[in-house]
């Protein structure tokens, strides 16, 4: 298996995660963070309702909005970090760069303005600048790479060309949805932090977005080419291994994009 150097990214391998065990793991999370989404409205009703918000004008429609702008994004930056070590762990596992774990979590994230609007009160996007709520193409990203990570089986040192040719695809795949997605959160932060100021930044930088976009066919061209990346992968990994194979393998002196320890 790969040298991951675990010890330079600051953690320790707890156990080794089989990949129903980190299929498992990342439902639950993925799960729990749906029913929260779901139930999150009837949240903010309860807590007008307790508040005694509802009998003053105006005042329901503002606490929902506060509700929505601080409390959503919390929930949702928590979900994100609570895939973080599983994901490290199940990487180095399978013997493959800690980096592709370190993808799960920034995946979601890339994805934070999905995780504030939905299911919240309409102002809470209008507020921030978010006009409406587009197709979570990163978080989608996330669960296939999951899934990938879930069903991929150990990678040797020696591999087939073809696995190699296959491994460097996905992940070259990956890394460009993961750049454009969080290429995308700079109009929300730009809105966040800067407010009615960054109203200009933020067209710009949609704008200059959009035409990256539309260049890379993202999201759904993207986002198709990685799912057939993923399940190629899946299948070679799984395919027999017929010894031997002289000249059908390669020794892998490092992976795309940097050392191993990356």
């Amino acid at each position: 298996m790969w040298p991951t150097g675990s010890e330079s990214w600051g953690y320790a391998l707890e156990k080794l995660i089989c990949g129903g065990q980190y299929a498992r793991g990342l439902g639950k999370r993925f799960g729990a963070f749906a029913v929260i989404t779901l139930a999150f409205p009837f949240l903010v009703y309860g807590v007008i309702g307790i508040s005694g918000a509802r009998s003053v004008g105006g005042a329901s429609g503002a606490l929902a909005l506060v509700l929505g702008v601080y409390l959503k994004p919390i929930i949702y930056l928590w979900f994100a970090y609570s895939t973080l070590r599983i994901s490290l762990n199940r990487a180095q596992t399978i013997g493959i760069s800690p980096m592709i774990g370190l993808c799960i979590p920034l995946l979601i994230l890339a994805d934070l303005s999905f995780g504030i609007t939905f299911g919240s009160f309409w102002a809470v996007g209008f507020s921030l600048g978010i006009m409406s709520t587009l197709v979570p193409t990163s978080l989608l990203t996330g669960v296939i790479t999951v899934v990938t990570l879930s069903l991929l089986r150990g990678i040797e040192e020696t591999m087939t060309e073809r696995m190699e040719s296959l491994y460097r695809i996905w992940k070259a795949l990956l890394f460009v949805s993961l750049g454009l997605g969080l290429v995308g959160l700079f109009p929300l932060l730009s809105m966040w932090f800067f407010g009615a100021s960054g109203m200009n930044l933020s067209i710009l930088l949609t704008r200059a977005i959009s035409y990256l976009r539309v260049f890379l066919i993202y999201p759904y061209g993207l986002l198709l080419a990685f799912a057939a990346a993923s399940t190629a992968l899946i299948l070679e990994s799984r395919r027999p291994s017929t010894g031997g194979g002289s000249g059908t393998s390669t020794q892998n002196q490092a992976p795309l994009f940097g050392s191993r320890s990356l």
